[in-house]
């Protein structure tokens, strides 16, 4: 049996038992703009990974394939899907299929394991960094709109006395591992290797989303109607849409536009001397 098909039947085993788990814990109180929309786009980077891998040209499965792909599926039946996603991904990005699809397709299976396993612990752990960072960058815009308005800690207030905590659900590193998501998803489906460009795209990227928390933030902290807003209302869903929109055009159009480059820098390296 090809590799290939080893190798994707077990990542769909694999990727079908973390998205059944997820599914399972899921209730009536979930927040669309949260977890549901968070587990869109690692179902959009698993198939992604699948189809990539669908496009591999490796040989043959070899003893170690059908290893490597049972332990990931015994790894995930026992409860540890996201292990078994980090696994999995590693093995590929290692050149299991030994060609750039199966390379590129163990990359973003590696984007989704961190964006759903790994992200998370390190936030646990540094939560207390990142928080300080947003209400350090908010507090100091909304010092320049409200004289008299001051920031400590994690802690935005006004002289109105409308105080705002910034609280780990609205820091912004859950948007920026969900921007590293789609740059890495969308560059690997547009070509299987990187170039060096790729890293300035995927920063502002990752710049767009922090940009775009931090304008919410700021209108969070200006006062209680725009709190309502931008927090419990409508303006949550709409920062999440145009946040997430934004940042998925920015990457396809620097990756179309770097063709175009590289297609007119052949035409002119190609054109004859006359």
């Amino acid at each position: 049996m090809r590799a290939t098909t080893v190798l994707a039947a077990s990542g769909t085993v694999v990727f079908a038992i973390f998205f059944l788990g997820a599914f399972a814990r899921l209730n009536g109180s979930t927040d669309v703009s949260g977890s549901v929309a968070l587990g869109t786009f690692e179902l959009f980077g698993a198939m992604a990974c699948l189809y990539l891998l669908s496009k591999s040209q490796g040989g043959e499965a070899s003893a170690l394939d059908w290893m490597a792909c049972a332990l990931a599926i015994l790894i995930a039946s026992a409860g540890f899907a996201g292990y078994s996603i980090t696994l999995f991904s590693l093995y590929l990005m290692l050149g299991a299929a030994g060609d750039h699809h199966a390379k590129a397709a163990g990359t973003v299976a590696a984007a989704v394991a961190l964006q759903a396993l790994w992200a998370p612990m390190i936030f646990a752990k540094l939560s207390f960094f990142f928080l300080e960072i947003d209400a350090g960058v908010v507090g100091w815009l909304i010092s320049l709109i409200i004289p008299g308005a001051s920031w400590s800690g994690t802690v935005v207030s006004t002289p109105s006395g409308h105080d705002v905590v910034i609280t780990a659900p609205c820091a912004s590193f859950h948007n920026l591992s969900l921007a590293s998501l789609c740059w890495v998803t969308l560059t690997m489906l547009h070509r299987p290797y990187w170039v060096r460009s790729d890293i300035y795209t995927g920063l502002v990227a990752v710049l767009i989303q922090f940009g775009f928390n931090v304008w919410r933030l700021t209108f969070v902290c200006l006062s209680l109607p725009m709190y309502e807003f931008w927090h419990e209302g409508p303006g949550k869903h709409i920062f999440s849409g145009v946040a997430t929109a934004c940042a998925i055009i920015f990457v396809q159009v620097s990756l179309v536009m770097r063709d175009r480059r590289d297609q007119q820098k052949t035409g002119i390296e190609a054109a004859p001397i006359s």
